[in-house]
Order: structure tokens, then sequence, then C-alpha cells
């Protein structure tokens, strides 16, 4: 999670993009983000359920296994997000039209990317925003016809291997501050990450290079524990690194 929270109401944007939209998925751009297609007028807040869930955890023993065995599977996510049908299915400029025209053929490849915050409602990624990225391949269609879901589709989504959850926008790399440090032991120091402008030190990922010399904490807090260096590092979603070299006296 970051150090800010911000509401929900009004930020969430879905946008639909091609296999190819992004040079990294991980690191997306606004301009790739915002090249791509913004499908969120066009969803059922109602019927939305798609999502990343916890792994399998499978029972599923060989016959000479000697008790119970519990195979634990990859990451998944996926589901189901219901769309309003167009009033004209040939109208070029309906959202409600071309978000028809990009999901109801079945086995076709893209990402799903889930603006999860933003200055205001607007359809347009910025720098510095979070996202989440998934990669999937459309499934089955529902169509309902009859009752008072008859203005609605469903388009079942299937993983793809590739995802990335509260990656930030135009990111490029992490920036800990301060870059040296100088103890003594039994201190306790608290390091700050910023990625993409944006402080993050809690979605980051801390380590130390020796833990006997110093350790680290999830949100960037230094125990200098003996007299020695150590380099403390952190580690982006989208994989770039920065460190503060702990010196203890």
């Amino acid at each position: 999670m970051t150090d800010v929270k911000l509401p929900s109401s009004g930020n969430i944007r879905i946008y639909w993009a091609l296999e190819n939209a992004f040079a990294d998925y991980k690191n997306p751009t606004a301009e790739e983000i915002n090249a791509s297609a913004d499908v969120s007028d066009a969803i059922s807040w109602n019927d939305f359920d798609f999502n990343l869930s916890a792994s399998n955890q499978l029972d599923d023993p060989a016959i000479t296994a000697l008790g119970k065995v519990s195979d634990r599977g990859f990451p998944n996510w996926g589901g189901g997000i219901s769309f309003y049908y167009p009033q004209s299915f040939d109208d070029a400029n309906s959202v409600y039209s071309t978000t028809y025209d990009l999901v109801d053929s079945p086995r076709t490849k893209g990402f799903i990317v889930m603006r999860s915050d933003g200055a205001n409602a607007s359809g347009t990624a910025a720098d510095a925003q979070m996202v989440h990225v998934f990669k999937i391949i459309t499934d089955g269609m529902g169509e309902s016809i009859v009752g008072e879901e008859a203005f609605r589709y469903t388009v079942s989504l299937l993983p793809q291997a590739k995802y990335a959850i509260r990656t930030i926008v135009g990111g490029g790399t992490v920036v800990v501050s301060p870059s040296t440090l100088g103890t003594v032991a039994a201190d306790v120091e608290v390091l700050s990450a910023t990625w993409g402008t944006r402080v993050y030190s809690k979605g980051v990922k801390w380590s130390s290079s020796d833990t006997a010399i110093a350790t680290v904490s999830s949100a960037g807090v230094v125990t200098s524990v003996a007299s020695g260096e150590a380099t403390i590092t952190a580690t982006s979603p989208s994989a770039t690194t920065a460190t503060c070299v702990v010196t203890v006296a």
C-alpha cells in the first residue's frame, strides 16, 4: 500500500489495451494507457466481478503419498465484466458500440488496466497514478435478453500469466532517501522511498545485505545491530531498485 489513501469514488477507470500495448506492462506510461480504450462508461458496476484472487490450494496427493498433500497454485485473476449494450451497433462514436467490438470475439488477448486513483473522474491517465495491469483472454459471452438485465451482456476473462499490482504510471526508477546513513548500534532510523514522484515507502520491498549489521522492516524502518556496513535496497513492483548504505559505528 502507499503512504497516502485516496477515495476510489470517481477515480476508478477501466481500460482495454491490446496485447502489444506496453513496452513494459509492469511500468506502463500514461501515453500507452491513453492510447488504449477507456471502457469505464460501458461497464455495469453492479455486475463487476473481475479481480485478483489467492493462489489455489489443491488437495491432490499422488497414490504414493504418505500423507495429505496440498499443492499451491499460481496467483489467479479474472472473472466477468458486464457491459451495457449499445443503442446502435454501428455508431462509431459510442463507447458502448466500440467496447462491444473490442470484447465480443472469444479468444482475444489483451490487458485490463484498472486505475485505482486519480485527480478526478477524467478518463485520462497521468504520471504517478496507481494502476493494476492484468493480461487476459476473452472467453464466453453471456447474453441477457429478458427481464431487468436485458440491456447488459457479460464477458468472461481468463488469466494469461502476466500481471502487475499497484504499479505506478510512468514510475521510472525508485529513489531512496537518505542514500547514506551513519548510525550506532541500537539506533532506529526511517528511510523513505518515492516512485514516480509519489511517496511509496510501504509499496516497495525492503531488504538488507547483512542483517547482522542492520535490519529493515517492510515500512523502511532501519535498526542498527552491530558495527559494519550494510546496504539497504528498495525494489519497486517494476523491479527498479535504489539503495541506502548504512554505516554502523
